[in-house]
C-alpha cells in the first residue's frame, strides 16, 4: 500500500499528516486510512499520543532488534524447540566477529504448530555464561539470553549490525526446516554487543513462504 510506504519514510518522531489530508492525498475513505494506521501501529512503525497525534517510531530501534532482545524471538502462536547448547570452537566466519576460541553454540527452531518457520543458531562468548549460566543448559532462555545478560550485568545489549542474505538450502537447512527439496532461503545474521565488546553472533534461516521480521 502506497500510504503505508510513504508513512514509513517520515523521519522518526515526526507526526504523520492528519486523516483528512491523507484521505485527499491518496483518494481513500476515512476507514481505509484508519485501517492503514492501525496496521502500522500493530507492526510497531507508529505510535499514538492522545491529543497530540500519531508519531513515526525511530526505525533505528526497530532494526537494532531491541524488541527482539527484550521480548524474545517468538510471536503469538509460535513455540521454540531447543535443539542443543554445546561448547564448540567458533566457526571461521563467527571467529572473525566474535574472536577465536571456544564459545557456546545454541541451536533451535521456531515452530507454528507442526510447521517450522525458522532455524536459528547463536554463538555466545564464554564469559556471558558466567553471568547467564542458562546459555549452557539444553533449553530456551526466557525471554532471551541477551535480555538476561542485560538485566544481571547492568550493561545494555544492542544489535550492532544485521545482514540479510540468501542461499540455496544446505542438507542441514533441509533437515532443520523439514524441506524435501532445494530452496532459496533467506538468512539473517546479527551481531550482539555490549559497549565495544561483541558478546554473541546469531544466524536465522527462514523457511520458504514465511516473512523475515527485522525488528
Amino acid at each position: 500500500m502506497q500510504l503505508r510506504a510513504d508513512i514509513c519514510k517520515v523521519k522518526p518522531y515526526r507526526t504523520i499528516p492528519p486523516t483528512r489530508f491523507l484521505m485527499q492525498q491518496f483518494n481513500l475513505s476515512d476507514n481505509a486510512v484508519y485501517r492503514a494506521i492501525g496496521l502500522l501501529k500493530a507492526e510497531g512503525y507508529v505510535h499514538s499520543q492522545q491529543g497530540k497525534g500519531v508519531f513515526v517510531m525511530d526505525r533505528r530501534a526497530l532494526i537494532s532488534g531491541t524488541r527482539r532482545i527484550l521480548d524474545g524471538i517468538t510471536q503469538a502462536d509460535e513455540t521454540i524447540h531447543h535443539k542443543h547448547s554445546i561448547r564448540v570452537e567458533a566457526p571461521s566466519w563467527v571467529a572473525s566477529i566474535l574472536g577465536e576460541g571456544e564459545c557456546v553454540n545454541r541451536a533451535r527452531t521456531v515452530n507454528r504448530g507442526e510447521v517450522v518457520l525458522q532455524a536459528s543458531q547463536s554463538w555466545v562468548r564464554l564469559d556471558v555464561a558466567e553471568v547467564v549460566p542458562e546459555v549452557d543448559e539444553p533449553e530456551a532462555c526466557d525471554p532471551s539470553w541477551q535480555a538476561l545478560y542485560q538485566q544481571r550485568s547492568g550493561q545494555p545489549v544492542t544489535v550492532a549490525s544485521k545482514v540479510v542474505d540468501a542461499r540455496i538450502s544446505t542438507p542441514q537447512d533441509r533437515a532443520d526446516l523439514g524441506l524435501d527439496a532445494d530452496h532459496a532461503l533467506l538468512v539473517m545474521r546479527s551481531v550482539y554487543v555490549t559497549g565495544d565488546t561483541v558478546i554473541g553472533v546469531g544466524e536465522g534461516v527462514y523457511a520458504p513462504g514465511h516473512p523475515l521480521a527485522l525488528s
